[in-house]
């Protein structure tokens, strides 16, 4: 039986208290995942348009050690639909403010260029 090791999988049923976001049943007799992890916040823009072969989707989800690593007290990990294989970033809290910011002027940005398609699609039905 192995023990339990932050960012591995265990075979000893883990026996702490998850917090209220975690989605991750520790409880099971198969190795579990001995991280806490949400449920994902998923960006799927229309993918038929996409002209990629598969779904275009954005994760987002919370990762935290069950056993405490020093100075890692968990991350907000964004993934594509492509998971492991694909891109990702780590933020912590101070980096994962900063892409909400970059996010907030990005959709003032695209919500500005909607009204102007609209505009324009507008004008030339008129």
């Amino acid at each position: 039986m192995s023990s339990i090791t932050a960012g591995r999988i265990s075979n000893a049923p883990w026996v702490g208290q998850c917090p209220s976001w975690c989605v991750i049943d520790h409880s099971s007799d198969i190795p579990v995942d001995v991280f806490h992890r949400s449920a994902f916040a998923v960006l799927a823009p229309n993918a038929d348009r996409s002209g990629w072969e598969g779904p275009w989707e954005l994760h987002a989800h919370i990762v935290v050690p069950e056993i405490e690593q020093g100075d890692d007290p968990g991350l907000l990990v964004i993934d594509t639909q492509a998971g492991v294989a694909g891109p990702s970033v780590e933020l912590d809290v101070t980096q994962v403010d900063e892409f909400i910011r970059q996010h907030k002027v990005f959709l003032a940005r695209v919500e500005q260029m909607r009204d102007q398609l609209a505009e324009a699609v507008k004008e030339q039905q008129s």
